[in-house]
């Protein structure tokens, strides 16, 4: 498609098809995108003040429809007036997965009927988590969705290659109504839940043959991808941007797919369950957080973090008021940031993800005398591939002294190499801790259709306190 018609098909988009599905579905994403491309140039206290007012319009719609919300209040002694910013959430308790697997009937608002609700699910067939959304929940996160992706240079109607594996989403592929979406927003999807060698050869002949102007999808997918492409000596899939998701982001990671595709990286943030809710922009100083829609807190020990510091990830929806999410405690970890972003948006940052709480180690500190997070696992991979010829790894922890490792070797891998593996583990790991190889042809993803490089029975920020 020639720069002209591009044009015009992306004008369309936006003007024509995007309206048009609309008024088709009921929902307003052309309206909620139109005013989010006004609200990220406001100020930062005009934004904060956004953030205000649409938390105590969710508040006192909860403790007003919300049983289970009005029966917390009751219990605290709390009312709608004393939650008056993002602080003041501290006076709420967490919303686990738990609670919402318990608690999903009392969570949905009285004033919606079911027939007004979207049903939704997220996790894996062994996790799974049902909740319910609204058509305005829909249409304000898609519309900050599509906004994240216009930072990283991509236009509704962009020739897309989208790396997805997930068993919700290509369950719907036979659909009439996903085909013709993907069809008229040109969007090519590849099945990563398998992706051996073969599928990775395939994949790349597709690349080369299409050249999309955009890829995006899961981080893992991409960057084995990217990888490939390199040991191939493949050059000729030029795309004008790539946006990362789904799993953290390791700068080896970033660096490998952007040598492989020749531009930029774009990192985005998002859950099932809220929708979009962080991104980068050009400046790559960090992740603007969708105030608008959400608000984040950073939380340690009960307490929120100050900028710089890590914290577990707390959510809390502004426009799901069919089932309100307040504290939603989402199983991230990451770091808010304080400053300013050179691009000019007022927009608050997040400087980094640090990735699933479980992605974190969890060692005793004998000094300390309690269990502490090591730090995030990838980390410690990327720099175990850098030093032994390995394609991927994955680490499972079932106590505090044990570790298996899962690896595919790598062409040049030769015996020694296991060694050498165990011994850099171990200047990370201790001494002591028993590790176990197991050398696999390939490593499946998780029933989510992620491919996690951790997977542990153990959550130290829940046991150093």
């Amino acid at each position: 498609m020639g720069s002209f018609h591009l044009k015009t098909y992306n004008f369309l988009m936006e003007n024509l098809f995007l309206p048009l599905f609309d008024i088709a579905r009921g929902t307003s994403r052309f309206k909620c995108s139109r005013i989010l491309r006004k609200t990220q140039w406001y100020d930062r206290r005009n934004l904060e003040r956004l953030q205000k007012n649409n938390l105590r319009l969710l508040i006192k719609h909860a403790y007003d429809t919300v049983p289970y919300y009005n029966k917390i209040f009751r219990e605290r002694g709390l009312y709608p007036s004393d939650i008056r910013n993002v602080e003041d959430l501290v006076k709420l308790p967490i919303l686990t997965k738990t609670a919402v697997r318990k608690n999903l009937r009392a969570l949905v608002s009285r004033s919606y009927p079911a027939k007004k609700l979207i049903r939704s699910t997220s996790g894996g067939s062994g996790d799974q988590l049902r909740f319910y959304i609204t058509k305005d929940q829909l249409s304000w996160e898609v519309a900050a969705e599509y906004r994240a992706y216009e930072w990283a240079g991509s236009r509704r109607g962009d020739s897309c290659f989208l790396f997805w594996g997930s068993p919700i989403d290509m369950s719907k592929r036979k659909s009439i109504q996903w085909q013709l979406g993907m069809n008229v927003e040109r969007t090519h999807i590849i099945d990563t839940f398998a992706l051996s060698n073969e599928a990775l050869s395939r994949s790349a002949s597709l690349l080369e043959l299409h050249n999309p102007s955009v890829i995006r999808g899961y981080s893992s997918s991409i960057y084995l991808m990217a990888k490939y492409l390199i040991e191939n000596g493949i050059k000729s899939v030029r795309p004008r941007t790539v946006l990362t998701t789904a799993e953290a982001l390791s700068s080896h990671m970033r660096e490998t797919i952007e040598e492989a595709f020749s531009c930029s990286v774009f990192d985005f943030y998002g859950s099932r369950e809220i929708g979009s809710l962080a991104a980068e922009c050009k400046e790559h100083s960090g992740y603007h957080i969708s105030a608008e829609n959400v608000a984040i807190e950073f939380v340690n020990s009960g307490e929120h973090v100050a900028a710089g510091e890590k914290g577990v990830v707390l959510l809390t929806s502004l426009r799901n008021f069919g089932m309100p999410f307040i504290r939603y405690q989402i199983g991230d970890v990451a770091v808010p940031s304080g400053d300013s972003c050179g691009c000019g948006r007022g927009l608050p940052l997040m400087q980094q993800i640090e990735g699933r709480v479980s992605d974190f180690l969890a060692l005793y500190d004998n000094r300390l005398d309690r269990i502490i997070p090591v730090g995030p696992v990838y980390i410690i991979l990327n720099n175990a591939m850098i030093h032994v010829p390995l394609q991927s790894v994955r680490i499972y922890q079932e106590n505090l002294n044990s570790f298996l490792i899962n690896a595919v070797k790598d062409k040049a891998f030769s015996d020694k190499d296991a060694d050498r593996l165990i011994t850099f583990l171990r200047s990370y790991l201790g001494q002591s801790v028993n590790i176990k190889i197991e050398f696999v042809d390939y490593l499946p993803p998780a029933p989510s259709g992620k491919r996690p490089t951790f997977i542990s029975k153990i959550n130290p920020f829940e046991q150093s306190g």
